[in-house]
């Protein structure tokens, strides 16, 4: 768990004398949560503190199955979120891995630099290529088994958290926590999140999940993901199957459809 005490004794910090008095100013006018700003001629975001928790229907899910994977992420507030994602930019960046430049944050708000579009953004358009469908995924599992590699999790590994600009891929979003004792968990539970996120697409063409996994343990040290990728989805197979009954599956909300979906794929590799 986090240190409270630790969290509270937030420090501020500012790239610059004049970028505090301009975000208070934004602020003023904003309400968002999170938006976009110009400043010094380039665009910036302001994401105002918020604290973390996971969705209902996550908890629901995990009370149901007891799956490890589905174990819902560390509950904080705002003080101690921004705390978090903050410390967790910048050690990621120092360990080489693509992240938004943190120009100011304190116990209020973080200011990052622009990095550009979400890849989900991307990958769901109808007319995608599989061309430009593999030039992203692969992207992405280079972004991810680079965290992995350095014995580090995402949290959030989902295609709206890799973002693309000037050719060049960065993640964001590292506001989800978790205990870090047992970082095989968290990245198998990062590549699972990542798997699902692909489910979204409306692209006209099935991806090819299983060559999709063995690229990620071509490239990570996870070699036994594939094995417990099934071992799961075996676990789940009856609930699979209800899911698949017509007036049961309209029923079911579009994220856990996507989430009976991929268990179905994983299921037939």
């Amino acid at each position: 768990m986090l240190d409270i005490s630790a969290s509270m004794k937030l420090k501020s910090f500012y790239i610059d004398e004049t970028i505090e008095d301009f975000i208070n100013l934004e602020l003023s006018k904003n309400d968002a949560e999170v938006f976009s700003v110009n400043y010094n001629g380039k665009k910036v975001w302001i994401k105002r503190a918020r604290a973390t928790s996971s969705s209902k229907i996550h908890k629901i899910l995990y009370k149901i199955f007891k799956f490890e994977s589905l174990t819902p992420v560390e509950d904080k507030s705002s003080v101690e979120a921004v705390f978090f994602e903050s410390t967790k930019l910048i050690k990621f960046k120092e360990k080489g891995i693509p992240t938004p430049l943190v120009l100011a944050y304190n116990s209020e708000y973080m200011v990052l630099e622009d990095c550009g579009r979400m890849v989900n953004s991307f990958i769901r358009k109808r007319d995608i290529s599989k061309e430009k469908m593999d030039f992203y995924i692969n992207n992405m599992l280079e972004l991810l088994c680079l965290i992995h590699n350095k014995n580090e999790y995402h949290g959030g590994a989902q295609a709206r958290n890799f973002t693309f600009l000037e050719n060049k891929f960065y993640v964001i979003d590292l506001e989800d926590s978790f205990d870090k004792s047992n970082i095989s968990f968290l990245q198998f539970r990062d590549f699972l999140f990542f798997l699902l996120s692909l489910t979204k697409t409306r692209a006209s063409f099935e991806l090819d999940y299983s060559s999709i996994i063995n690229r990620y343990i071509e490239k990570s040290e996870n070699k036994d993901f594939k094995k417990r990728l099934k071992s799961l989805a075996n676990k789940i197979s009856f609930f699979t199957s209800i899911s698949e009954i017509s007036f049961i599956n309209n029923l079911l909300g579009r994220d856990v459809q996507g989430f009976f979906k991929l268990f179905k794929i994983l299921k037939d590799l």
